[in-house]
């Protein structure tokens, strides 16, 4: 089954937010301001807000991989038939890897509300926080090393005005930008792990934003040094 990975992961985060709907005390800690202490607490029902996003990541990603599917289907070469399928299985891979985490993501909120934490900056709180890091540090992973495989499309991938030039430059972006996504990826594992707590969720966000400067930056060159090879050319 091709959507196999996107029918399991909506199921189990639907089962995980019913199970802990029956535990969980009414009002939950449901936000946690810059001071790192919670400033709202809403209703237990609010980890359905987590298994909604799973359920639709997932319908998104069948509809994607059915689009793909038709694109290569459709195709009148070898060459746009092969990356229309590849960009198919690619789309289900990174659609079940987000889901994997949002679920991760979802069981921490649920571990909060249950232990009644209302401080991540303290010692109770800093673990969440720091598995909070960790799972998108390894989600960047994965999709740095998921990147350089994409074939060129409007959906998926470092797009920006340079990388969509040719399938050239496109390529060359794709490889450029997971190689920097994968190493930011592990640069936010170990932030989780050592700096800890909400320490690390701030460097989380600054190594964002290095990773997506970056990678706008690199396909800019990219794209100029392919312009001067084919002037010198």
């Amino acid at each position: 089954m091709k959507n196999k990975g996107l029918i399991i992961t909506p199921a189990l985060a639907l089962i995980i937010a019913a199970a802990a709907i029956q535990i969980l005390p009414d009002l939950i800690p449901a936000h946690f301001g810059m001071s790192g202490d919670a400033d709202r607490f809403g209703s237990k029902y609010e980890v359905l807000f987590f298994a909604a996003i799973v359920v639709i990541t997932s319908v998104i990603g069948i509809l994607l991989r059915r689009k793909f599917d038709k694109d290569a289907n459709n195709a009148r070469d070898e060459k746009t038939a092969s990356h229309g399928a590849g960009n198919a299985k690619i789309c289900g891979i990174v659609c079940t890897a987000m889901n994997a985490v949002m679920i991760g993501l979802e069981c921490i909120f649920i571990a909060l509300g249950y232990n009644g934490v209302q401080h991540i900056t303290g010692t109770d709180g800093e673990l969440y926080c720091s598995a909070t890091v960790i799972l998108i540090g390894i989600l960047f992973a994965v999709l740095g090393n998921i990147m350089p495989k994409m074939k060129m499309n409007g959906l998926m991938g470092l797009r920006t005005s340079w990388s969509m030039k040719n399938d050239e430059v496109w390529s060359r972006c794709q490889r450029m930008g997971g190689t920097v996504t994968f190493f930011g990826g592990i640069a936010i594992i170990l932030s989780g792990i050592i700096l800890r707590g909400y320490p690390a969720l701030v460097a989380m966000v600054i190594i964002f934003t290095v990773i997506f400067a970056v990678m706008i930056k690199g396909s800019h060159q990219i794209y100029t040094d392919w312009e001067k090879e084919q002037n010198n050319g």
